[in-house]
């Protein structure tokens, strides 16, 4: 059932369109974000090069067999001796007596067999180098995911928070709707002052230019989180535990912070690299077996057969085993070898400063989520007063003991107090993604939301 349930929302997330709304959980949002992000998909194909590059080194252990076949047409000009091969195709056979610029053909056939075993581990070394990249490369993958995450959730709260702020001020707008209705009864009839009805309307075209510029804060974290999601859909967040409950303080687990992580791969990844350097110094074993044939259009004593060139008259076959050791490339080795132990210290320093942040900054989030729990748990209090002020006030208000001034003070206390509250406990789930995000650990905050 999971498996239909994961292929359906795969299918679902290509189908956002533009002009779209659609009412998601935080869940749905963070999936949607990771697996859409533009940059998440560039580290996701960087992390399979990386992988293909494990497999390329070692595939090098396969031997290389190289077929060939030439024919050509040149000059009956020779000479013997050294030369330089760079730059040059030399033309075989022996000494010419003479400049002979007469063409003669040729041809060749080969099969050439070469292999470096890798006996004294400079190929280990290699593809211990390319699995430590790739694992370093997947770590900052995991890493930029985490914050993408943590980002994403941040606005995700902040979508909750201002439709909260958009429904407490629809609420204010119908409460002065309703008194506006009363009041103009009460002053047909003489028991309010005409005036009250002019302040009702003053305070309800305040509430509604309030709602209008709620709306279009709603539009901008609409944007912010679409950018994150790249998608033009508008995402209206459906979590009403936001608002529902207040998050547990909870035991974090000992996992492993993805900035830490990365940082003591990268350690490692130095540290293989070292190695691969040291084994630039040792031998290299190449082993080589061959067989050709060859043609040629003049014969053994020298005369021209133009047509026979094309035939393979000679046929040849060899094995060797070659040795080679870098004699002089020891001063260079050294010199490569101290700038990795400098740059080694350099990614140790780099770890060093992540865990001594990361370990104050872990103080402060404890410390700041448990003041701001104890807010949102003392901010009710002050709704509940100011709604019995408030409606005290509106009973009295409705037997004429009171003005409507003194009404619309309390109204304000209340959608203030009610506002306040919104901001309290939005304030604390965002301490709470904080604590998350210093903690390397997404899920103390996910696994609360519902």
């Amino acid at each position: 059932m999971r498996w239909i349930l994961f292929i359906g929302f795969c299918f679902f997330v290509p189908a956002l369109k533009a002009q779209d709304t659609v009412r998601l959980s935080l869940a749905d949002v963070l999936s949607i974000a990771e697996n859409n992000y533009p940059k998440l998909k560039s580290n996701r194909y960087q992390l399979e090069a990386s992988k293909a590059g494990i497999k390329l080194q070692q595939q090098t252990l396969i031997p290389q067999l190289d077929a060939a076949y030439q024919a050509n047409l040149a000059t009956h000009n020779n000479i013997a001796g050294m030369f330089y091969p760079q730059y040059t195709l030399p033309i075989s056979g022996p000494p010419s007596a003479n400049n002979d610029y007469g063409p003669v053909t040729g041809s060749a056939a080969s099969l050439l067999l070469q292999w470096q075993p890798g006996v004294f581990g400079e190929r280990t070394s290699n593809i211990n180098l390319a699995t430590a990249t790739s694992q370093t490369l997947q770590s900052k993958n995991e890493q930029d995911i985490f914050a993408h995450k943590i980002k994403v959730s941040g606005q995700y709260i902040d979508l909750v928070y201002v439709q909260k702020l958009s429904k407490l001020y629809e609420e204010n707008i119908r409460i002065s709707e309703n008194q506006l209705r009363q009041v103009r009864v009460l002053a047909t009839t003489g028991l309010r002052p005409g005036v009250d009805t002019a302040l009702i309307q003053s305070e309800l075209s305040r509430s509604r230019i309030e709602w209008l510029k709620i709306k279009n804060a709603f539009a901008g974290t609409i944007t912010a989180l679409q950018e994150s999601l790249a998608t033009d859909s508008v995402i209206v967040g459906k979590d009403t535990l936001l608002y529902a409950s207040v998050p547990q303080q909870q035991l974090t687990d000992t996992i492993e912070h993805p900035l830490v992580k990365t940082a003591r791969l990268s350690i490692e990844e130095a540290n293989t690299k070292r190695i691969t350097i040291s084994k630039l110094s040792v031998p290299h074993l190449s082993i080589w077996g061959t067989t050709y044939a060859r043609g040629s259009g003049v014969d053994y004593t020298g005369a021209v057969k133009t047509f026979d060139g094309f035939a393979l008259n000679r046929f040849n076959y060899g094995l060797g085993v070659q040795l080679s050791v870098p004699l002089l490339k020891q001063a260079e080795i050294k010199t490569k070898l101290q700038q990795q132990d400098w740059l080694i210290k350099s990614e140790q320093e780099k770890l060093n400063q992540v865990s001594s942040a990361l370990k104050e900054q872990r103080k402060y989030a404890d410390v700041n989520f448990s003041n701001t729990r104890s807010i949102a748990l003392e901010t009710p209090l002050q709704v509940r007063a100011a709604e019995y002020a408030f409606m005290s006030m509106q009973v009295r208000y409705t037997n004429g003991l009171v003005n409507y001034t003194e009404l619309l003070q309390t109204q304000t206390v209340l959608l203030k107090a009610k506002i306040d509250l919104a901001n309290s406990q939005s304030e604390l789930w965002k301490a709470l993604l904080y604590k998350a995000a210093v903690y390397g650990d997404i899920n103390l905050f996910v696994n609360q939301v519902k």
